[in-house]
């Protein structure tokens, strides 16, 4: 059984990620998630889309990191070590372009 335990591959690493909604955007009931650190930011805004109940590609999304918005192949990851406030990685969510 140890040796089973010890050839496990290790767990990924998770990122907390806190969505802030911006203006007409609605408040989600719960806004904090963890997100594995090496998925890519575009798995976010995918996830965020199925919590909205966003359809398809209908529907605008624009997400934020300090006001302005990550390239959607950026590593969840390499966004936290840079922008975590903390501990947690705030992406700011809106229906329209907030900033920029």
């Amino acid at each position: 059984a140890a040796a089973a335990a010890a050839a496990a591959p290790p767990k990924p690493r998770k990122t907390k990620i806190h969505f802030v909604p911006v203006g007409s955007a609605p408040l989600m009931k719960k806004t904090k998630f963890a997100i594995a650190s090496d998925q890519r930011f575009s798995s976010v805004t995918n996830f965020l889309r199925k919590m909205l109940k966003l359809s398809g590609t209908g529907g605008s999304l624009f997400l934020y990191i300090n006001c302005f918005v990550p390239s959607p192949d950026q590593l969840v990851g390499d966004l936290d070590e840079c922008f975590s406030v903390r501990g947690e990685l705030v992406v700011h969510y809106s229906f329209q372009e907030a900033w920029g």
